[in-house]
């Protein structure tokens, strides 16, 4: 699986399944953007990469 900043990521913990855009990886875990907060997230609960958030102009 390859990551890369800004990818939207399908975690699963407890049986809750979340997508959360990845805002910056660091060497144990993953800062997601969930609802509006920031998590860390360690990357064994990532279950899979569901798509890749576009960068728009405002233009």
């Amino acid at each position: 699986m390859l990551l890369h900043n800004r990818n939207i990521i399908r975690v699963i913990k407890d049986g809750q399944v979340a997508n959360c855009i990845i805002l910056k990886m660091c060497y144990d875990y993953a800062l997601v953007k969930y609802e509006e907060k920031e998590y860390r997230i360690p990357y064994a609960v990532i279950d899979e990469v569901v798509g890749h958030e576009l960068l728009m102009s405002n233009e």
